[in-house]
Formats: C-alpha cells, structure tokens, sequence
C-alpha cells in the first residue's frame, strides 16, 4: 500500500469518525479508542488477507534516498523538512486561526460529546470548513495536548514531492522536468512555512495532487480501488477548505473518464459515494444553511469575504497574489512598503478597488508569515527567467493535451474563486491551487531542454535556498533563540528600535500559544465553568487549560443576556473591546450590573502590531 493510500484513507476514516462519534453523542476519549482499535484491525485483517488491490511498487529504500539526498534541489528540501520539524517540536504551535477559532471550535464539541453548533461571538468557530478539525481531534483529546498537532502538516510536506512528480508526469509533463519541480514547488512559502504549522491551507494540496494521481493509477489499471480513493480525495478536498470548491472543475476532467469504471460495482460506489459525501464541504454547508440561513454561514456578509464586484475582486486578489508571489525572504523595508501601499490605496484607481473590497490588503512583513505567504520571490524569479528564455530561444510550443486543459482549467477555477471572494490572506488561501497554475509553463518544449542548463540549475537552487532565512527566522517557529536573533542588529550597529521590535514581535508570537496565560494564572481554583467575552479576534484557548478540566462559554451578545450569564458560569473573562461589542458598555459597568466585583485586571499584549489590552477577571456573586 502506498503512503498516498494510507493517508488518504486514515483521513476519510478520521474524518467520517468525528461526524459518527458525534452521532452517538460519543466524541471523547473512549469513542476514539474505539475507532482506533477498529482501524488497526481492518489495517491487520487486511494485511493478512494478502489483497493486492492497492499493491504498487516498493515505496521505501533507504540506499535510494541517502543517493537521491546528496544532489543539491531534494537537499535542500530535505533541509526544509528537517528545519519544519524542528521547529513544530520546539515551539508550541502558534497559528493564529487555529488558536482563535479551529482549536476551540474542537474543544467545544469535545466538552459537548458531539459537534454542535455553537452560536458564539466568534461564528467562524460553526461554519468553516472542517477537514482539518477532525485530524486535529483524536489526538487533542487522546493525549490532551496540541504538540503533536504539526505533525498533520509535516506528513503531508512528505508526501508532497512525490505527489508533484507523479501527478505532472500524468498529466504530461516530462520526467525530466518534473523531477526538478517536484523538489523546487515544496520550498515556495506557503508550503514550507506551513509544514511544521497547524494551519489549514498547504495540506489540502495533497488531497488535489492525489486525486490526479489515484485517477491516472485507475485508468492505467482498471482499479475500482483507485477510483474511488481519487473521489475521496476530490471530496476531502473540497471538506479541507471551502475555497477550494472550484479545484473540482479541473479535476472534473480527470475524474468524469472513471465513471464508467464506478459503476460497474453500484452497491461499492453507493458506499464510496456516501462517505465522499461525508469527507466533503456538503455536510457543514447543509448545516450552516439549516442554523445561519446561509450555506456559507454568514448571510449578512459581516466578514465582508463575498464580493458583488467580480471585476474588483480579479483585481484585488491578483495584487495580492502578485504581493505574495514577490515577497523577498527578508524585507527590512516593510514599514516603508506599507506606508506607500496605504496611500496609493487612498488613491484611483485602487480607492475604487477597495470600496468593493472592503479586505484588500497589500502589506509586507519583515518576513514572510504562514497566514499571508505565497509563492514568494525566489520561484516566481525562477519561473519568469524561465519563460523568458524559452521565448527568447523560440522554443515555446506548447504540448497540447489533457495536461494543457487541466491547467487551463486551473485558471479558469482561480478566476472564479477572485471573482466571488476577498479575503487578505488570497495568497495563502490558493495554496492548493499553485501545481495545477504552473502546468502550462511546464508543458512547454522548451522546458525539457531549460532544466539541463548550467545556469538555470543555478537559478533553481537559489529559488529554493531563498525560504531558509524564512524558516530559521520566522517568530513562529525560530530555530535560534531570541536572545542570538536581538545580538544580530547590535552587531550591525542598526538602530536600537530594531532590537526591541525583535524582542518584540518574538515574545508575542512566543506567548501566543497560551497568550492568556496570565488572565488563567488569576481564576479562582474551583473555577469550572469561564464565561468568555474577548474580541472576535481573541483567543479563549488558554481558558479551556488543563485540556478536558474545564470549559468555556462563550457569552454571546445576542443569545445571552447578562442575568443569563449569572447561572451559567463561575466567572467571566473578557477584554476592553470584547466587553464593548457584546455589552456596549465597560468592565466595571457590568460588573456592577450583575452584582460581582472586577477580581483582577492588567494589559496583556497579544498581537504583535497592536498594542496591549486590559483584561479583566470578574468575580460574580457569592450565592451563585
């Protein structure tokens, strides 16, 4: 069995787990063990029964990987993994989603034994997608702990090289080629920032990738077996995140020659059908639909994501795109960068653009961060030279086939996500998307006899050697310690300010994991049930600590009033803003409109391009 198969198949079966478990009003420890126990016997029964129907070539040989590792382009992937790794088993993962409303979102249901719609400030925590969430929970409520959590994103990281080469040689590229970007493609931004990260976004590319390879294995073998794991893979796709939707166009056209192969067996597709169905976006879209009035959860656009302007939005999220495709691995003059972008922002023809998109953002860090990258600077250099040699040469015929459709195709699906939706984090969010984006360039005659050349081997390694300062230096994850990285401007003799903003920015993305820390260190002891009122931006995780001791309810301004808040929870934990948006009021107002008494308050700092914010403990009264 390959690695791409098992993955695919530990995915479905965690995923459908969850909604099961939940069924049976059993999402906790014992549910789990269960289902644990069960997989390992189907993996063993099936081991015994000797069946060959996903049987393939030998997949491991370490005398083949130290000789693939000494060439220079799977070395410095190799590189890339290594520092991912080291980074997610260093550094508490930090990704601000995940912490805000993914990692929550798991604790509620958890504290519930089912998923449920939660009806809290933060709505992102019901309607979002949640692939990534049903991985995550087996282990957060097994081992109570999210430090093994990176640990999705790294295997599929793994995965990801021998995916690009089998699904670009399927799809016509040439072996040659193909193997060159099958090691380059994995060090752009968005894939190896994420590899040792819980976010979201880069880990659905595996889901895409497998779906091209599993339908050329069925076509080529006439395999039921691999025809159904490529429409599991399209369905978990789609359940990783709901901008991934219009990737199904293209991957139509691989997936529609296998229909006559599924339905030979009707009662076996009936049954892959239905779980592709549950792995699937569908199932959260039908109960957004059923509990918001809207499949995508949020009717009133109060996110401001969907845009009426198509026109705006091809142009908005191409400029981020662009942005993120650009950004050099170390950018000192962000702050200036920004400055300029604000203002031509104020200007035509971008203050249109901006009206109808009201997220647009075209800012730049000192380094390139998980939640916004892209392809980043060196691969879109690399990719440039690349045609323009090919032009210059006169060698740019194109191989016209499946492959040239497919990624015709993959355009065509990118247009229409820029056309419906504005989000600042485009970049990131189209992550999937990029392998199918590169395909006409590849597929270009010109490109078999490029990747031979002295200087374009150069060039390549450069592209790849370009994301280690990110990697190293990311506040998220930095393999030096804060203390070397604040010496580094000293010894340039660069302004002092540049050693605090270090200092910094460092301290908060290391404090973000449990950035309410503090606020939990001040609770009274017998304290059970915490009553949350921050921002919408604003973590509650660190209040659910010890994981599966205690929990947090979300006091939702709409739903809960405040006598309401009084019976359902111990004490309420809430922010300036957060208090101000629910209750239209301050702490001590509605501390004295309940009868309690502000136990604890002091400025936590928590984002690091913002400055810090009172927290309050409130007491509440002592006949509660």
């Amino acid at each position: 069995m390959s690695p791409y198969t098992l993955w695919i198949l530990l995915s479905a079966w965690l995923v459908c787990t969850g909604w099961i478990l939940s069924v049976c009003h059993q999402l906790n420890g014992s549910g789990y063990l269960v289902s644990l126990a069960l997989c390992t016997g189907i993996l063993l029964l099936y081991k015994n029964l000797g069946s060959n129907q996903f049987a393939h070539r030998k997949w491991f040989s370490v005398r083949v990987l130290l000789r693939r590792f000494r060439r220079p382009l799977p070395l410095v992937y190799c590189l890339c993994l290594l520092i991912a790794f080291i980074g997610g088993a260093l550094h508490a993962p930090n990704n601000y989603d995940a912490l805000c409303y993914r990692l929550p979102r798991v604790l509620h249901w958890w504290s519930e034994n089912q998923w449920h719609w939660i009806g809290g400030f933060n709505d992102r925590m019901d309607f979002s997608a949640l692939g990534f969430e049903w991985l995550m929970a087996p282990m957060l409520i097994l081992l109570k702990t999210d430090r093994l959590l990176f640990l999705i994103n790294l295997i599929s990281y793994m995965l990801l090289p021998g995916l690009i080469y089998s699904s670009f040689t399927a799809l016509g590229v040439s072996r040659r080629v193909a193997w060159n970007w099958m090691w380059i493609l994995p060090t752009a931004y968005c894939f190896a920032l994420q590899a040792g990260s819980i976010g979201n976004d880069s880990f659905a590319v595996v889901y895409f990738l497998s779906a091209i390879v599993f339908a050329g294995w069925a076509r080529g073998r006439n395999s039921f077996g691999y025809a159904a794991l490529a429409l599991l893979s399209a369905a978990m796709l789609t359940g990783a995140k709901a901008t991934n939707l219009p990737l199904l166009l293209p991957l139509a056209l691989v997936m529609v020659p296998l229909f006559g192969l599924l339905i030979r067996r009707p009662i076996a597709i009936i049954l892959v059908s239905s779980i592709a169905i549950a792995v699937s976006f569908l199932p959260i879209a039908v109960l957004s639909s059923i509990n918001a009035g809207d499949w995508g959860g949020d009717p009133l656009n109060k996110h401001g994501v969907k845009l009426k302007d198509p026109v705006a939005g091809v142009i908005g999220n191409s400029l981020q795109i662009g942005v993120g495709a650009v950004a050099p691995p170390v950018f000192p003059m962000a702050k200036a960068w920004n400055a300029k972008t604000l203002s031509l922002m104020e200007q035509e023809p971008l203050r249109s653009i901006r009206d109808h998109f009201p997220r647009l953002d075209l800012n730049l860090g000192e380094l390139p961060m998980e939640e916004s990258a892209g392809l980043g600077l060196g691969i879109t250099l690399l990719l440039l030279l690349s045609f323009g040699a090919i032009v210059l040469r006169g060698n740019w015929r194109l191989e016209l086939g499946i492959g040239f459709l497919f990624g015709i195709l993959c355009w065509v699906a990118l247009g229409a996500y820029m056309a419906k939706l504005g989000s600042e984090s485009a970049a990131r969010l189209v992550a999937a998307y990029y392998p199918g984006l590169l395909l006409p360039l590849l597929l270009l005659q010109g490109q078999h006899h490029l990747v031979r050349t002295v200087w374009w081997r150069i060039l390549a390694l450069l592209a790849q050697l370009a994301v280690l300062p990110a990697l190293i230096l990311s506040p998220a994850r930095p393999i030096l310690s804060v203390d070397t990285l604040v010496q580094i401007p000293k010894q340039l003799h660069l302004n002092p300010s540049v050693a605090e903003r270090i200092r910094s920015v460092y301290s908060v993305y290391g404090n973000r994991n449990d950035s309410l820390g503090v606020v939990r260190e001040h609770l009274p002891a017998s304290v059970r049930r915490i009553g949350f009122a921050g921002g919408g931006n604003e973590s509650e995780y660190s209040l659910w600590r010890p994981l599966g001791e205690r929990k947090v309810i979300d006091l939702n301004s709409v739903s809960d009033k405040v006598p309401a808040m009084m019976r359902r929870v111990d004490c309420t934990v809430g922010s300036d803003e957060g208090i101000k948006w629910r209750y239209h009021t301050d702490a001590r107002e509605l501390a004295l409109s309940i009868g309690g008494k502000i136990r604890w308050e002091e400025k936590v700092a928590i984002f690091a391009g913002k400055d810090s914010e009172t927290w309050y403990v409130i007491e509440l009264p002592a006949e509660k």
